[in-house]
């Protein structure tokens, strides 16, 4: 049997006698009717003819157009480079797929072919990589000036009300009045630590007329460790974060929750970003000895596996780039913005990804492995008197596997048994001016040291889609939607931003100051814009109906974690211990069938123990926490860079009717007893004030 990419010496001299006649004798459309067309004709109109009636798979193989436009999932000639075209490979002997299904073309009609795609002129190629170069999202980082315009000092405090007044004025409209005080400090609670204010705090805040009054606040709360705990779980959407592998068995994962905490405590930290994506994506590369780099390194982990049941073979080859299929996913959603992942099988439909590009990056991270590391300069467990030696406290990390990289080859529509031509790792053509450098390793080093210049490049203050996603994340987060709607997908399918020059004003903020995201927040909170209240103007509404132009703030339902602990601070009952392995409540008795494997435990009665913050609770992906699941918490399948907002009428039963509900009612009538005495009057104002504070 011939092998890829080397037919046999006599069809070779006939490709090229074959490719000598067409160029000096046939013109292009001449050679495509003389020559390959009756080979198309005799084993392929059946099912991929207009003529026939049968276009299979959107691939029309009747003239030299058609066969260029390529299939319903991308290209299947890639002009003068038969060997990288899947026209080719599927007609040779051994193709995966073989076409036709029933018969194999001679080693003839195969050169023909082949001398006809080498004979193509480059030009006729549809290269995405070169198309959208000058897209929005693509375009350097520049720091717009901030725009002059009219306004009292209420409405104009700081250039982010700059950029908001002036697309305002152009609408002719005006900004609705401020919050009132209690709305505010209710807005900024949540929205930093996703908890209710006390009463007094509330009444403190009213009280206190100073200008830096609000200012005070959100010092406060940006220190506080719940800051950690509310803007981490944004982060950990984006990841897919779990305690269980998913599928059948639903294996546990004991030390994921060690990345959780990493992500909370960096938060805390206000680490820069540029630090903390270099840490996710190679913190064995550039601090091999370090806790948090190891920790960060499950960035890659915390999709959905099936650790039990990867196949052997082929198969548990399929199983491995599936699971780096999401590796790879994840990190062009989170830190670009881009659905990289849609490149794996084709070109990319909308985006300038070719699969070229995907397969760079899979060549990145080809040599990564999974690994459950010991915990630097943590003894391990001795063996008891049986010799049985305990497992020890682990990381579940992401590391490389040494310096010699493993060949990554492009596989045909994302298939393992179809290998395309050799690819060198790099990244996507579109984002760069030239050709990104992957360097050699050094002579001694222990890894490829690809994820670091990956990183570099992701994090560098150069890369735009970087800070431009991330100033997104922020803004989206303190007004319910983005500046680009689309938080995950700022290629071309997604939305243009609203408010370009602000976006890239944040941006450059952000790069500027080493990626820090306190000061951003402290800019946006202290703006006009973010303090305005939430209610409508008929006049505004006629005209930006769906408050694009933020004439007013958002209203924003809370989210499933906010509801829960909000319950909790109210009945005066939540724990507010941090980190650690994540807890299992109550979870009534008639669900927990539907948890197979790894069962969750029965509790009868809940503790304190039990009620700790909702970004503590064990996620297991065969049964989401109910609460939690009913109010939109993410399925952890798929990165979730943007929450549903359901309204159903179950919600408002649980509410009422469940068993946590109803203790922690219960809880909260006893504390209301206890704070206020005997009269009745005395309860009721301070349940009002602990309930609606």
């Amino acid at each position: 049997m011939r092998t890829f990419g080397q037919p046999p010496l006599a069809a070779a001299a006939l490709a090229l006698a074959l490719v000598t006649q067409a160029s000096a004798a046939d013109k292009p459309d001449d050679a495509f009717e003389k020559r390959v067309r009756p080979v198309f004709a005799k084993y392929c109109e059946r099912c991929h003819s207009t003529a026939s009636g049968k276009v299979k798979s959107g691939l029309d193989l009747d003239t030299r157009e058609t066969v260029l436009a390529g299939a319903s999932s991308g290209p299947i000639v890639v002009p003068g480079k038969a060997a990288e075209s899947l026209l080719i490979q599927a007609i040779r002997p051994g193709g995966s797929p073989h076409m036709p299904p029933k018969g194999q073309l001679s080693d003839q009609e195969i050169a023909t072919l082949e001398a006809w795609v080498n004979a193509l002129p480059a030009a006729t190629r549809t290269d995405t990589a070169a198309d959208g170069k000058d897209h929005w999202a693509f375009r350097p980082l520049t720091r717009p000036a901030v725009p002059e315009v009219r306004g009292q000092n209420s409405e104009v405090s700081n250039p982010i009300d700059a950029f908001i007044r002036a697309k305002l004025d152009v609408k002719g409209l005006s900004p609705v009045p401020p919050a009132a005080k209690p709305d505010l400090i209710r807005r900024a609670y949540y929205d930093l630590t996703g908890l209710p204010p006390s009463p007094e705090e509330v009444r403190a805040f009213i009280a206190d007329d100073s200008p830096a009054a609000f200012e005070k606040v959100i010092d406060k709360l940006l220190a506080s460790p719940a800051y950690g705990e509310r803007w981490g779980r944004h982060w950990l959407d984006l990841v897919r974060y779990a305690d269980s592998g998913g599928y059948h068995s639903d294996i546990n994962r004991p030390n994921a929750w060690r990345y959780r905490d990493y992500v909370i405590n960096s938060f805390n930290a206000d680490k820069p970003y540029a630090r903390f994506v270099r840490e996710q994506l190679a913190g064995d590369e550039i601090a091999p000895d370090d806790l948090d780099a190891l920790v960060a390194t499950g960035f890659g982990r915390h999709g959905p596996s099936n650790e039990d049941n990867m196949g052997k073979g082929t198969e548990r080859e399929k199983y491995r780039l599936d699971e780096l299929d999401g590796t790879i996913s994840t990190t062009g959603s989170a830190f670009l913005g881009l659905t990289v992942g849609c490149a794996r099988c084709h070109d990319h439909k909308y985006d300038p990804i070719s699969q070229r590009d995907y397969y760079r990056l899979l060549a990145v991270f080809n040599t990564t492995v999974r690994k459950e590391l010991p915990l630097p300069g943590v003894p391990e467990p001795k063996a008891d008197d049986k010799g049985k030696k305990p497992v020890g406290p682990r990381i579940m990390a992401l590391v490389d596997s040494g310096p010699d990289p493993r060949p990554t080859r492009l596989l045909w529509r994302g298939d393992v048994n179809n290998p395309g031509p050799e690819v060198a790792p790099g990244v996507p053509s579109a984002l760069v001016s030239k050709e990104h450098s992957f360097p050699a390793p050094l002579k001694g080093a222990k890894t490829t040291g690809r994820r670091t210049v990956l990183a570099d490049w992701i994090a560098s203050k150069d890369n735009p889609l970087t800070w431009r996603v991330l100033a997104n994340r922020v803004w989206q987060h303190h007004f319910g939607r983005g500046l680009v709607a689309t938080p995950g997908n700022f290629g071309r399918s997604g939305s243009p931003p609203s408010h370009p020059e602000l976006l890239d004003y944040l941006a450059s903020e952000l790069a500027a100051n080493g990626g820090r995201l306190k000061p951003l927040h402290k800019a946006i909170m202290l703006s006009a814009t973010y303090q305005r209240s939430s209610r409508s103007d008929p006049t505004a509404a006629k005209v930006d109906p769906e408050n694009t132009l933020l004439w007013r703030q958002n209203k924003r339902r809370l989210e499933a974690e906010a509801v829960r602990d909000g319950i909790l601070v109210v009945a005066g009952t939540l724990n507010p211990k941090m980190g650690g392995s994540g807890v299992k409540p109550r979870i009534r008795p008639d669900l927990l069938p539907a948890s197979q494997r790894n069962k969750w435990p029965a509790v009868e009665k809940e503790g304190p123990e039990h009620w700790r913050r909702s970004v503590y609770v064990y996620v297991k992906r065969q049964l989401l926490f109910p609460l939690l699941e009913l109010f939109d918490a993410p399925t952890t399948t798929d990165v979730c860079d943007r929450r549903t907002e359901s309204v159903v009428p179950t919600q408002a039963l649980v509410l009422m009717n469940d068993e946590f509900v109803q203790d922690q009612a219960t809880r909260f009538a006893e504390r209301v007893a206890k704070d206020a005495g005997p009269k009745l009057a005395a309860r009721a104002e301070r349940a009002l004030w602990l309930a609606l504070s």
